[in-house]
């Protein structure tokens, strides 16, 4: 009785978890296509700034997603692994469908996020008297034939790299943690963002937009915190009883680090000015800097703890059920705000940018709902179970 109470919890934790970033994921995007508002914080430029603590607020909840993402990818690669050994597959089987998967991934970005996005700009009108919100990237140069990517090319990548990853020991998975928060910020010291990148610079280091390549989640930086998430994989499967706690004590011991390196003006590939607590907060997310990964990795796993406790309430079921459709959920939250944008093509006040988010949600759920359904009705190897 014990172990089975072990298992569902874990399976629930991570189901919520992931769940509730996607929430927060979904009010960035709604508050760039029907607010018209989103922010870009690249290494290397200027940024202008959040107009107010309320936009401010709303960007730096959604700071809590991409790693989210990366983080829970990594454990459920590493939990799918196991229990397909405790199947009749081999482990050849299983880096084939992580390759599988992956790739799929990388085709809905192309033929289905890009539309949604188009869909999106085609309809915004924008106000003259208002400064642009787009992205200002670094690597602006020479014309333009651009590979564009999103998050989901990092997403498909780290899934494909860590898909050979999952038979690592511990210390090999943090190592490459490590090394890949040293590379990018070796790297991104010693780059002038003024110039052009070589387009595999892009893809795999530094994101940016220069001839042949706009990347903004290149593999490098990004599967660091994937392999971070197998690490904790292994240890939940190792501590099942401890985990939880020592994901609190370890959420929190990053966000004092934070602070740390912030008070120290360390970190964060730029010097904070630290006369305002939202400029203290203000955080190089692309690529993620040391900083922005202690305080958004940190918080995620405090939260890995709350739903932990949490797992079985049943008000929380929606939650669930985004966690469980992520991807399907991904697509379609895309075209549904998109299409609510078409209302508000100059924009709107933050707190209408909220009802349309909270009224999409609804209309979500009964959509999840029943992919869902449809969902488990397949088998363990069917497309439709990769989306």
């Amino acid at each position: 009785m014990s172990t089975l109470s072990t298992t569902v919890n874990r399976t629930d934790s991570i189901d919520l978890l992931r769940g509730f970033i996607m929430l927060l994921m979904a009010l960035d995007h709604a508050s760039a296509m029907i607010g018209r508002m989103h922010f870009s914080e690249f290494w290397g430029v200027a940024f202008r700034g959040y107009p107010d603590l309320g936009w401010w607020l709303t960007r730096f909840l959604s700071h809590l997603c991409a790693p989210g993402f990366f983080f829970l990818m990594g454990m459920s690669v590493f939990l799918f692994a196991q229990k397909r050994l405790k199947s009749d597959w081999s482990a050849r089987q299983i880096h084939r469908y992580f390759l599988k998967r992956g790739g799929i991934i990388l085709l809905l970005m192309f033929f289905l996020e890009f539309p949604a996005w188009g869909i999106s700009m085609a309809l915004r009108i924008q106000d003259p008297s208002i400064a642009p919100s787009g992205m200002h990237m670094p690597g602006l140069a020479g014309s333009y034939f651009l590979i564009p990517t999103s998050v989901l090319y990092g997403l498909g990548a780290c899934m494909m790299i860590a898909g050979f990853f999952w038979r690592l020991k511990s210390w090999h998975l943090l190592s490459i943690t490590i090394g890949s928060f040293t590379l990018s910020w070796w790297y991104i010291s010693h780059s002038n963002p003024s110039l052009a990148f070589n387009p595999l610079e892009h893809f795999f280091l530094v994101p940016g937009k220069s001839p042949g390549a706009l990347v903004i989640y290149p593999i490098i930086p990004w599967l660091g915190i994937t392999t971070f998430g197998m690490f904790w994989a292994q240890l939940l499967q190792k501590k099942s009883q401890q985990i939880y706690t020592l994901s609190a004590l370890t959420g929190i011991s990053f966000i004092l680090l934070f602070v740390g390196l912030r008070f120290l003006e360390w970190g964060n590939f730029s010097i904070a000015e630290n006369d305002s607590w939202i400029e203290f907060f203000t955080l190089v997310k692309y690529p993620p800097s040391l900083a922005f990964a202690l305080i958004t990795c940190g918080i995620n796993l405090v939260l890995f703890f709350i739903f932990s406790k949490l797992a079985g309430q049943k008000w929380l079921y929606p939650i669930k059920v985004f966690g469980q459709t992520a991807m399907f959920f991904y697509i379609a939250h895309l075209y549904l705000y998109a299409f609510i944008g078409a209302a508000f093509r100059s924009g709107c006040d933050i707190k209408v940018m909220y009802l349309c988010w909270f009224i999409g949600l609804i209309l979500l759920y009964f959509i999840c709902q029943r992919f869902l359904a449809f969902k488990k009705t397949k088998a363990n190897d069917s497309i439709w179970r990769m989306i």
